[in-house]
């Protein structure tokens, strides 16, 4: 594998952060199985790529597949993967070097992943190793700021600390990988609303969960620790309360392998 292919703030803040992501970071509605189930009927082989500590690999047992490997190229995230006994391979990889014989897997998916690895190379790889009817799943979950506009205001405050070149979900730059490509066709897509049940000392560890904002020298995280628990202090809806919900959507997109070109 080549370590290189890993981004620097993902390789950094990962390996890092994975404690917290672990705690904090929200798992996923049913109806993202339910659906996986209903796109392809009784898969051989499913690919977590990119893994992470497990948040999405763990639900996948329902779905029926002989073999689910989790793909992950961050040990301390790997370490988290070793807990769940529904998978049978931890492989240390990344996107653009997958380990597997060509037409081999049925279904890759990448749950809060892809942004990380948007490219052509990356394209090629998954549709190398996928079958011919095979299939490519990109899952995100992101917070519903239009029904938690306190949330959107500290999200605002964590992504000035942000890197101009950190790629991430929101900007959906990602979609660009899939412009002027012959390896997939165009994407489908839902979306679902789902809610996570928090306390403040939650939300903090969401925030710190956060490649880029693990990655931060010390004193610039300790001022922006400082100001969210201010501005989380300072809400007056979850001001009173120890436990509330924070809305949510999951988006998710899929993709066929389209055929070579003759």
């Amino acid at each position: 594998m080549a370590k290189n292919d890993l981004h620097i703030v993902a390789a950094q803040g990962f390996e890092q952060a994975a404690t917290a992501y672990e705690q904090a970071r929200p798992t996923y509605p049913n109806e993202v199985i339910d659906l996986i189930k209903s796109l392809y009927n009784k898969p051989d082989t499913i690919v977590d790529l990119g893994a992470g500590t497990g948040k999405l690999t763990r639900l996948l047992g329902p779905i029926g597949a002989r073999e689910i490997i989790a793909i992950e190229p961050v040990l301390s995230m790997r370490e988290n993967l070793k807990k769940i006994p529904i998978i049978t391979k931890i492989i240390d990889g990344t996107a653009e070097h997958i380990p597997f014989e060509d037409n081999t897997i049925d279904i890759i998916i990448c749950a809060q992943a892809f942004h990380w690895f948007a490219n052509h190379r990356a394209l090629a790889e998954l549709h190398r190793v996928l079958k011919p009817n095979g299939l490519l799943i990109l899952i995100w979950n992101a917070p519903d700021h239009t029904r938690d506009e306190w949330a959107e205001n500290i999200r605002n405050y964590v992504d000035s600390f942000r890197q101009d070149d950190t790629p991430r979900y929101k900007t959906m730059e990602w979609k660009n990988a899939f412009d002027n490509q012959n390896f997939f066709s165009s994407a489908q897509h839902k979306q679902f609303s789902h809610k996570q049940r928090v306390t403040r000392d939650l939300i903090m560890n969401r925030f710190l969960s956060i490649s880029f904002v693990a990655a931060l020298p010390a004193e610039q995280k300790t001022k922006l620790i400082d100001e969210v628990r201010k501005m989380l202090d300072n809400t007056e809806e979850i001001r009173d309360v120890q436990e509330f919900d924070q809305c949510l959507f999951t988006d998710v997109y899929w993709y066929s392998p389209l055929k070579p070109s003759s």
